[in-house]
């Protein structure tokens, strides 16, 4: 076991600075809605109103990617048995014909949304729609990144979706507007072992909305992918995304953005919620676990040593949220092991993305 002590140390340059602690995913501070919510896509209703919505959709790469074409945003609300997700996307052609229950939805243009209530990383949630409301949801025990395999079969009971388009659907004559998304998930249907999920006054979940775009091409009035220059393949999907997932990949949780709960009627001023300390020792156990994986997939077998990952943060930075980092490895697993500044909280994560917290022992 390698164990670096923060305190005491000087001139070591094991770290000096995690760039998961200056990336900081972005919030949506979700209020309670003030009346019953007809899930009809039309957002009519005077909380819908109220909520505010994101920041508009980035590329999934962030800057090194032009803006997208298209306009796209989220807001949410709840209320004790269901989370409301709503979205808008601009669209000037409005055209969908996958018209089957959890067929690949992002074969076409869709919506998607991401949630992971405890934010360990495993057993998280996926939901796809698209303009003619047909869904694709999916349990992920895993990412696919670690072996995960998607659980199709599974659904999110109960489930209420609705589509509003303001333009006309499958129709290449004209120009359209958007279309939008309102989206009703029952707590219920996505509590794992008979725990209810109900969320308090600022308790906060993992989240993240994709939206895929496609170019297409017209023949004969019917809307298609846009094939590639040899005709062997498409052009590639354009991935927007509302917070900055830094590769083309929704599937990598600890980058998705933090959707804290207010236990007041939307309508209410709004709050600052800094991110806990806690939160920014995860940042810490993600950047040396993708340097991990990062030395792995060089060398073939895990690193033993910290001082062999090269770590790039301000040793300095950390200090300020971590007491000490321990590394247990060996060739084919690693865990890393840290406990936050105050010695109350042990953050473990491990080879497979299984990020577990728990009170420090040790005291």
């Amino acid at each position: 076991m390698k164990k670096l002590l923060l305190t005491g140390i000087i001139g070591l340059k094991l770290c000096t600075s995690f760039s998961q602690v200056i990336f900081e995913p972005l919030q949506y501070h979700c209020f309670k809605s003030n009346e019953p919510l007809k899930i009809d896509g039309k957002l009519s209703e005077s909380s819908w109103q109220k909520a505010k919505w994101t920041s508009l959709f980035i590329d999934i790469e962030g800057d090194k990617k032009p803006k997208p074409l298209q306009a796209t945003k989220a807001k949410m609300l709840w209320d004790d048995k269901y989370l409301y997700i709503a979205a808008e996307l601009e669209e000037k052609h409005i055209w969908a014909y996958q018209n089957k229950k959890d067929q690949i939805v992002f074969l076409e243009n869709d919506f998607e949304v991401f949630i992971d209530p405890d934010g360990d990383a495993h057993n998280y949630f996926e939901l796809e729609v698209n303009a003619i409301n047909n869904t694709f949801d999916l349990f992920l025990p895993k990412p696919y990144r670690n072996g995960g395999n998607a659980l199709i079969n599974w659904d999110i009971k109960n489930l209420k979706t609705a589509v509003n388009i303001e333009g006309t659907l499958n129709n290449a004559n004209d120009t359209d507007k958007h279309w939008t998304v309102e989206i009703a998930i029952p707590f219920s249907s996505i509590s794992l072992d008979n725990n209810l999920l109900k969320p308090q006054d600022l308790s906060y979940w993992r989240i993240n909305f994709s939206r895929v775009e496609w170019n297409h091409d017209v023949k004969a009035g019917k809307y298609s992918r846009q094939k590639n220059a040899n005709g062997e393949g498409f052009l590639p999907e354009y991935n927007w995304v509302w917070s900055y997932q830094g590769k083309i990949d929704m599937h990598m949780p600890e980058n998705w953005g933090y959707l804290v709960f207010a236990d007041k009627k939307v309508g209410a001023e709004d709050f600052d919620f800094p991110l806990p300390n806690i939160e920014k020792v995860k940042q810490i156990a993600w950047d040396i676990y993708h340097k991990q994986k990062a030395y792995f997939a060089k060398n073939q077998h895990y690193a033993k040593d910290l001082a062999l990952l090269e770590l790039d943060t301000n040793l300095q930075q950390s200090k300020a949220f971590i007491q000490n980092i321990d590394l247990e490895a060996t060739s084919q697993t690693f865990l890393i092991s840290i406990v936050d500044k105050e010695g109350l909280n042990k953050i473990t994560l491990n080879q497979d993305s299984l990020l577990k917290t728990s009170k420090n022992k040790s005291l």
